[in-house]
């Protein structure tokens, strides 16, 4: 994803007491990440993955909910998830 504010990778932490919408796990969904669905990358994922902040991450001070790319809608042509685990 291009940030259209010229910004860099930025860690998105989570709202309070949000903790448990982090992922969401469905079969017939890709990754989605958040309660209010706030990235999700669908099964057709050129055509139908949207981003949406601000249900379960915060988005940087002043950024809109379309923080990522300026739209909801967003073109996934190749994605990477990584997992990190504790201790």
């Amino acid at each position: 994803m291009v940030n259209p504010h010229g910004l860099g990778p930025t860690k998105l932490p989570l709202v309070s007491e949000r903790e448990q919408y982090a992922i969401y796990c469905e079969s017939s969904y890709g990754p989605t990440f958040g309660r209010g669905n706030d990235l999700c990358i669908s099964g057709n994922a050129n055509t139908n993955s949207y981003s949406y902040l601000g249900s379960s991450y915060q988005r940087p001070p002043g950024q809109k909910n379309t923080f990522f790319t300026g739209a909801k809608k967003i073109p996934v042509t190749d994605y990477e998830v990584f997992a990190l685990r504790s201790r």
